[in-house]
Parts: C-alpha cells; sequence; structure tokens
C-alpha cells in the first residue's frame, strides 16, 4: 500500500474534535471530497462486463437448485453484477494503526467492499487458473484499474487533503482568539 503523509491532519482533527465535534465533522466530510475525484473516476472505469460468461443466473435456475444463489463457478466466484461492483468503491476516514507507524494515525483510504469488484481487480496476484488467465489477457495484470486510478489522480488530491487540512488549523486559530 501507498503511504503519504499529511502533517498535521491527526492533531487538527484532534484539536477540532475537542473545541467543537460538530467542526470535525464536516472536516472529515471535506476530506472525503478531497478524494471523491479518485472515487468517481475508479467507478467510471469499472466494466459494464469483465467477461462474456461472468454474469449472474437467471432467478429461475437460482431457484431451482441449479446454482446456488449469489455465488458463480465451482470455486463460488461472486457474479458480477454491474451496479454492485460500482457501488461497491467507498471512501473512509478513520483512525487506526498503519503498518510501520508507531501508534494511531488517520487514514484516508479507498476500498471496493464488492466481492465480484474485488476479484475482478485483484484476481491473478497469487493465482494461475483458466478465469485469472482469461482477465489477464483482457484487462491486463493484478490490480487491473483502481490502484492505476488512484496513481494517476493522487497529486491533485493531496494538494486537496494539504488544502483541507490549512483550512482546519486556521479554524482553529480563529477559534482560540
Amino acid at each position: 500500500m501507498a503511504r503519504n503523509e499529511i502533517r498535521g491532519l491527526d492533531d487538527a482533527l484532534k484539536t477540532l474534535q475537542k473545541m467543537d465535534p460538530v467542526l470535525r465533522r464536516e472536516a472529515v466530510k471535506r476530506l472525503k471530497g478531497d478524494v471523491k475525484p479518485i472515487v468517481s473516476a475508479m467507478k467510471a472505469g469499472m466494466p459494464k462486463s469483465p467477461l462474456s460468461n461472468w454474469v449472474a443466473p437467471k432467478q429461475s435456475s437460482a431457484r431451482r437448485g441449479t446454482v446456488s444463489a449469489g455465488r458463480s463457478g465451482a470455486a463460488g466466484t461472486p457474479y458480477w453484477e454491474f451496479g454492485k461492483a460500482k457501488s461497491g468503491i467507498r471512501s473512509s476516514v478513520k483512525k487506526q494503526s498503519a503498518r510501520q507507524m508507531k501508534g494511531k494515525a488517520i487514514l484516508i483510504s479507498i476500498r471496493q467492499s464488492n466481492g465480484a469488484g474485488e476479484v475482478f481487480d485483484m484476481a491473478g496476484k497469487k493465482t494461475n487458473n483458466t478465469f485469472t488467465r482469461n482477465l489477464t489477457n483482457k484487462w491486463g495484470g493484478a490490480s487491473r484499474r483502481l490502484w492505476p486510478i488512484a496513481e494517476k489522480n493522487k497529486p491533485a488530491v493531496l494538494r486537496s487533503i494539504d488544502q483541507s487540512v490549512q483550512d482546519m488549523e486556521k479554524q482553529i486559530n480563529r477559534l482560540l482568539r
């Protein structure tokens, strides 16, 4: 995972929480808004149908028991549903421990929470079966869409987050006066 440190973010959010919890919630909303260009680009980059045979079965066959509902294939690969894969991309701002860091820090993350979306993006990193070879041949290697989009949009988002932190610091200074 890539790690970029924004100096002052943790302290600014802590101070805002002590001074005015409503301002802190607004600051967190703004941070989520700062990463919205990446989230929007990721959602726009999701394909309608990554592989021609990776679709949900008709409901009648699922009811008859020929296919277990919600799964496809012998290994239980989740069905590809474009809307769910697209809506599974979410951003979060939370305090948690990060690898190679002492203590806890504020992390701004973007995750794919849909199983089929995760499989589409990362399949083939550790396995080499027919399904992953087909995905790799058509869409490229593991981390097909999400990581390249994040890397492409990262500089603008980091500038926006820096500006948000500076604005938080200005609010704190205004409240202290």
